[in-house]
């Protein structure tokens, strides 16, 4: 099925009831958040960027995406909406590359990005780095998106097993980010809805102390509440050591008018 499949000519608001709650901390260890979060309810987008580049170029990298797709408004088609969401992230590229090129030729400034949206009952995603979004689906835990980075490369090629990743020297290593380079290219997907499914978009310092097998009971305990659940994974990540900013969104889907 191609996006041009799923196109229709008027405005389509999402076919569940979606709640969201989002939570963003410094941690224990850096003196500031360079991580941005967005959620954007009435258009059905949400949005976490984990910032990069020290003295402050970080901030700038990760609030200017989330200031970029604050002004997104959902178009007549479901093709222009999907469109707009990219060209606001690729906007956000370029201004962030002009702000490098005048801090020098080392200057390195970029940002992680996961966002989504929702339309009818379809959630579409596109991400760059090593900020994540998962599915919590019938008591069991699922990644969607897959790291752009070093670890995630030698993973995939047996070089080193997925629990020693975060451990690994390089485990800080990002391949893709809004600002590296001219010519972003991001990765998208998208997945259908089922009634209570929930989502989390998180950047690094969630699944940094807390791996997925410690995630999976957090979810279990806070499956009804996104505020609790939101504050309970970063409230935990910090108890774990808080060694990074942690940003995290929250959201649980119901059918409309269902009975289930």
């Amino acid at each position: 099925m191609t996006l041009n499949d799923l196109q229709v000519n008027t405005i389509n608001f999402s076919d569940f009831e979606i709640t969201a709650s989002g939570v963003t901390h410094t941690g224990h260890v850096r003196s500031r958040n360079e991580d941005s979060i967005l959620l954007l309810d009435e258009e059905n987008t949400w949005l976490v960027a984990d910032g990069m580049g020290g003295h402050h170029a970080g901030d700038f990298a990760s609030q200017t995406i989330t200031r970029n797709m604050g002004l997104f408004k959902q178009q007549k088609t479901l093709e222009d909406s999907v469109l707009l969401l990219e060209e606001n992230i690729l906007s956000s590229n370029a201004i962030i590359r002009d702000k490098s090129s005048k801090l020098g030729r080392d200057a390195t400034i970029g940002s992680t990005v996961v966002c989504i949206y929702i339309w009818k009952s379809l959630l579409f995603t596109f991400w760059a780095g090593d900020s994540r979004l998962y599915r919590y689906r019938n008591n069991s835990l699922e990644r969607l998106t897959e790291d752009h980075s070093y670890v995630e490369e030698l993973v995939r090629m047996g070089k080193i097993e997925a629990k020693d990743a975060e451990s690994h020297p390089a485990a800080n290593v990002v391949l893709k980010a809004v600002g590296i380079d001219d010519g972003l290219c991001l990765d998208f997907d998208y997945f259908e809805l089922l009634h209570d499914d929930i989502f989390v978009i998180c950047s690094d310092g969630l699944y940094k102390d807390l791996n997925e097998e410690r995630l999976t009971p957090i979810f279990n305990a806070n499956q009804h509440d996104m505020a609790l659940l939101s504050q309970s994974l970063l409230s935990n990540s910090l108890d774990a050591g808080g060694t990074d900013n942690t940003s995290i969104i929250s959201l649980k889907v119901k059918q409309k008018n269902s009975n289930v």
